[in-house]
């Protein structure tokens, strides 16, 4: 025989024996009786009582039906009952089961397909038994264990353990509730991702999101798309969020914005990691602190910030570390670390720092500063303190010692007390203008007040030794105390400060 006419009949037998399956008629398992009629000229056969059929893999029960032979259809009433596998089974009160197209279409009051751990509730559910595709329209429920999941549309892919459910989607679970526009569960996994505008709301607080995915086995979330958390006084934005909700630790990623909404202060950087074990908060990479009191703003910024929360002792602290700068109206600093403490409203700086206030620098080995309702009461310089002041006509008027301490009023410096191996150097004006000579002196304790951002008065204690030094026998080196360095240079403004977050 030729080889091609073999082939010919190869491929005939081939395709009769695939249509042959595509068009698997439905088989008649049993039933309690059996009536033969027509409609609309149609050979159609009756069943009653225990009705039992088999077809794609599928066995169907009822309790009575019409089978459409010539169409390879079936209408069965009552009882509704399709089994494709050992753990899957969907029951209903009415089917139309169209049998070359391999679907059927269950409907009644109560639609219920159950799989393992998963039950789904509905009204109408078209139910495709060649791919184990389930889709209901006219809204359903799905329960898995403590996980509740509600929609107006949704599908079950059987193969792939998941459900794709959209509009108006509601998840449930023991401690959160996301609404949400589409939402992917994943029945073996517990994995919930979801699509579009989201709010998720829970026992500890709130979040809104754009994309995301939340692992409810392992109460573990990632959102992404620009997400929000409110979590009673503490609120926090970013890109990227990603939490853990049995450690409480999680991390922000980009633009992240923290607001601390009792004490009105903003953290911004590029990375926040948060650890709920000890209510710390770390945030790197293009860090700023911004504290609002009243009309005036103070910035901080440095190389990374943490923010602690003590839940015993009720403060929460902000420690800065590295290249900390800091900007207000009525002063500025630099440090290489600083402390921050809410509770009784003081800065404690360290390392080589320095702080400017109107035409004063002053700097010390440590720096202690006091705010009372937002304004500067008191600042403590401790070990090797300076102050260099500039007059009306730009000398330097200096104080040192072993420690300084500036009151303020007003923001405006009230009086200088300098304490242990104290000297000073002051220039006498006329007319603040002229310079007529200088003042210095050597003594163990100085104490300098102010009148109008002016020096008053100046009183020296213990032996003090003085000269005044008239104006043609100023030298340069008479002019400076040792340790003298004026670092306005080094003064940091708002843009320095604010840096990314600058809009002039």
């Amino acid at each position: 025989m030729n080889k091609y006419v073999i082939f010919a009949l190869f491929f005939i037998y081939f395709n009769i024996n695939a249509l042959s399956q595509e068009k698997q008629k439905i088989e008649l398992i049993r039933a309690g009786s059996l009536e033969g009629t027509y409609y609309m000229g149609q050979p159609i056969r009756k069943l009653t009582n225990d009705v039992m059929f088999r077809h794609s893999g599928a066995t169907m029960y009822c309790d009575s039906s019409y089978q459409y032979e010539a169409k390879n259809d079936i209408e069965a009433f009552g009882n509704i009952k399709v089994i494709k596998s050992d753990t899957q089974s969907i029951k209903g009160s009415y089917m139309n089961y169209y049998g070359d197209l391999k679907l059927a279409k269950i409907t009644g009051p109560d639609v219920v397909l159950k799989n393992g751990t998963v039950t789904l509730y509905t009204t109408i559910l078209d139910y495709d038994l060649q791919n184990d595709v389930s889709h209901y329209y006219n809204k359903g429920k799905v329960i898995d264990k403590e996980n509740i999941l509600i929609s107006d549309i949704g599908t079950y892919y059987k193969n792939k353990s998941e459900f794709v459910f959209v509009k108006n989607v509601k998840f449930t679970d023991q401690k959160h509730t996301i609404y949400t526009d589409t939402l992917y569960y994943y029945t073996e996994t517990k994995i919930i991702k979801f699509r579009g505008p989201t709010t998720i709301t829970g026992t500890e607080g709130n979040m809104h999101a754009l994309a995301g995915e939340y692992d409810s086995n392992n109460k573990t979330s990632h959102f992404t798309g620009r997400a929000h958390i409110n979590y009673g006084d503490f609120a926090m934005s970013a890109d990227k969020i990603k939490y853990n909700q049995t450690t409480k630790a999680g991390i922000g990623l980009g633009n992240v914005e923290i607001f601390s909404k009792k004490d009105s202060v903003y953290i911004f950087g590029d990375i926040a990691q948060y650890r709920g074990t000890d209510s710390k908060t770390k945030v790197y990479n293009h860090t700023l602190l911004k504290s609002i009191h009243g009309t005036d703003t103070l910035y901080l910024t440095s190389d990374t910030l943490y923010a602690v929360n003590d839940t015993i002792a009720k403060n929460k602290k902000f420690i800065a570390y590295h290249k900390v700068k800091i900007f207000n109206k009525m002063m500025q600093a630099i440090a290489d670390s600083l402390v921050f403490d809410m509770l009784d409203s003081t800065m404690t700086f360290f390392k080589d720092p320095v702080l400017w206030n109107n035409k004063n620098q002053s700097r010390g080995d440590t720096i202690k500063l006091y705010t009372k309702k937002g304004k500067v009461d008191w600042v403590k310089f401790r070990k090797k303190a300076y102050m260099i002041s500039q007059d009306t006509v730009q000398n330097y008027n200096q104080v040192k010692g072993d420690n300084i301490h500036i009151k303020f009023v007003n923001n405006k410096i009230q009086k200088v007390d300098v304490s242990g191996s104290a000297e000073s150097i002051y220039y006498v004006l006329a007319d603040e203008v002229l310079t007529t000579g200088l003042n210095k002196a050597k003594c163990s304790n100085i104490s300098v007040k102010f009148e109008e951002q002016k020096v008053k008065t100046i009183t020296f204690y213990k032996k003090p030794e003085a000269e005044f030094i008239p104006l043609h026998e100023i030298t340069d080196e008479k002019t400076r105390l040792r340790g003298f360095k004026w670092r306005a240079a080094e003064r940091p403004d708002r843009p320095a400060v604010m840096g990314k977050y600058y809009i002039p």
